[in-house]
């Protein structure tokens, strides 16, 4: 059910800047290096992690750093809605990450890669929710959160984002609860202009046709037949000029349409139609 506005005021919201998110995440990789053991603590409310060293990766003692990861799991907190994610997995999802994103963690970052360390975060979906509640609910933004899909409706437009993609692309960058769903709602407030002024184009081009939005799509219809025609309005989804050539492929299907539908019509459309 989509969530309202007291549930997102009532839940607490992560303020912890990116900068110390990161600076968080060295010391505690530093600490778990210096003391050569499996180690664990809190990165942010709603985010916490555990780091397994190199040292204990090649000791050799897999009893006994099973025996520390059970003690370490316990220590994490109770989650209203948690995910776990391995950093040292990165490469094993088509997350798009910046090259100078996945650097922040230095040699640390090089050792995940290589299997010789290992580092595990526990997210709580709970706080990236009520941010995006917090940031939407004045632009009159209806919030349905899911996993791994969530659903944004403002009037008939409906937009999505997958949190869980999200929030991968946040551990990896080394991103705060915060600063994500604030990219994540501007992200989100953009698709949703992108569909409302692509819809006013279309209406005012072809004018004589009827249209109306049904969820996920634009639909067309000639006045006075049977013919009509549904645009998936989520293809413009990808960047400007991907929804460019949505549009532009867009106006070609309408124009042919159109020609198909003016026998029936007599004189046909005006040639305004083909602005």
């Amino acid at each position: 059910m989509p969530s309202d506005a007291k549930a997102g005021r009532s839940a607490s919201l992560p303020t912890t800047p990116s900068a110390e998110v990161r600076k968080r995440w060295l010391d505690l990789f530093e600490l778990s290096y210096a003391t050569r053991r499996v180690t664990q603590q809190a990165i942010e409310p709603g985010v916490y992690a555990i780091v397994v060293p190199p040292a204990c990766q090649e000791g050799g003692g897999s009893e006994s750093l099973k025996a520390d990861m059970l003690i370490a799991m316990r220590q994490v907190p109770a989650m209203a809605n948690a995910v776990r994610l391995a950093l040292d997995k990165i490469d094993e999802f088509d997350i798009p990450v910046e090259a100078e994103a996945r650097q922040w963690l230095g040699r640390y970052g090089r050792d995940l890669a290589s299997g010789r360390a290992r580092a595990t975060a526990f997210i709580d979906l709970a706080y990236l929710e009520a941010a995006l509640l917090d940031r939407l609910w004045t632009c009159e933004v209806i919030v349905d959160f899911q996993r791994p899909l969530s659903f944004f409706q403002r009037g008939a437009l409906l937009d999505y984002t997958n949190v869980l993609e999200a929030v991968m692309a946040m551990v990896f960058a080394g991103r705060s609860l915060t600063d994500t769903a604030g990219l994540l709602a501007r992200e989100i407030l953009a698709r949703l202009q992108l569909y409302a002024n692509c819809f006013l184009q279309f209406t005012l081009l072809y004018g004589e046709c009827r249209w109306r939005i049904d969820r996920d799509t634009f639909v067309m219809e000639v006045p006075g037949t049977t013919f009509s025609l549904s645009l998936q309005y989520w293809e413009l989804r990808g960047g400007e000029d991907k929804a460019a050539r949505v549009r532009e492929a867009w106006r070609a299907r309408i124009e042919t349409l159109l020609a198909e539908a003016a026998p029936y019509l007599g004189g046909g459309f005006p040639k305004s139609h083909a602005a």
